[in-house]
């Protein structure tokens, strides 16, 4: 250990007094340094608190701002969702409406055809006003004639589809017979708008159409008069198709299963002249 009362200190001259001072100046200024050591270290320990206090400070406001962040992402989450389910609501509405807006254009479609058959109608019925229609009236092509005049009903609609059939105006008449097929589907004169029906089908030229058209005559009234004509009428287009194999079975059949008729006798005049 340093002896600090024998060791000089320089510039003392060396003497005991200066001395003895000289070593209490340096006791002084090392208990200086003590003082000054201790507050240093004072110092670290206040600042190590302070550092510990701030971490934890943010180790609590991580911890805030880490809930906070997990109660945004739940709200953006269910905000999300709802999105996601409000869209598809939308999509569901918007093809409900789609669905209607296609219903409505089909009705207003319907009206339309109905309003102009009923124009037709009343143009038809001002056009005939005051006269009838008699039986002994010239045959139409295929051998039939309009029904005899009764007011209001379904002869009446009847007489009045096939007026425009006989004035050539083909669309009138189309829907006119329609109508009457759909408010009288079993009348007795039922098949004979079926036949007009087919008729016109062949005056336009569409052959291949008209040919199930006839056919069907039979099968919804198998015992109606215009059958065996029908049938003679399915033969006469396979002729006009140079179909002549299934043209003869037509008119055989006709022949054959209709004898008396006059189609019967049609059908064999037109076998005679395929051969």
């Amino acid at each position: 250990m340093m002896n600090l009362v024998s060791s000089p200190i320089p510039g003392t001259g060396g003497s005991p007094g200066a001395r003895v001072l000289g070593n209490r100046w340096l006791l002084v200024g090392l208990f200086g340094l003590a003082l000054s050591g201790c507050a240093t270290k004072g110092d670290l320990r206040s600042l190590q608190d302070e550092i510990r206090e701030m971490g934890a400070r943010q180790q609590e406001e991580i911890r805030e701002l880490s809930g906070l962040n997990m109660a945004v992402q739940d709200t953006l989450g269910r905000q999300s969702d709802a999105i996601f389910e409000s869209r598809g609501d939308i999509n569901r509405r918007l093809q409900l409406l789609e669905q209607e807006i296609l219903t409505i254009q089909e009705l207003l479609r319907m009206n339309q055809q109905s309003l102009m058959t009923i124009r037709d109608l009343l143009e038809s019925r001002r056009s005939v006003a005051g006269s009838t229609f008699q039986t002994d009236t010239e045959p139409r092509p295929g051998g039939f004639t309009p029904a005899a005049e009764v007011a209001g009903g379904p002869v009446e609609m009847y007489n009045t589809a096939a007026t425009q059939f006989n004035n050539g105006s083909l669309n009138t008449a189309r829907r006119a017979f329609q109508q009457f097929l759909r408010e009288y589907p079993t009348d007795a004169l039922a098949d004979d708008a079926r036949y007009y029906l087919a008729d016109i089908l062949v005056q336009e030229e569409r052959l291949e159409e008209a040919i199930p058209a006839f056919l069907r005559i039979q099968e919804d009234f198998p015992t109606a008069d215009m059958v065996p004509q029908a049938l003679y009428r399915v033969g006469e287009i396979y002729i006009r198709l140079d179909q002549l194999e299934d043209a003869r079975q037509y008119l055989e059949r006709v022949v054959n299963t209709y004898p008396g008729t006059d189609a019967a006798r049609e059908a064999q005049e037109r076998l005679d002249e395929i051969g």
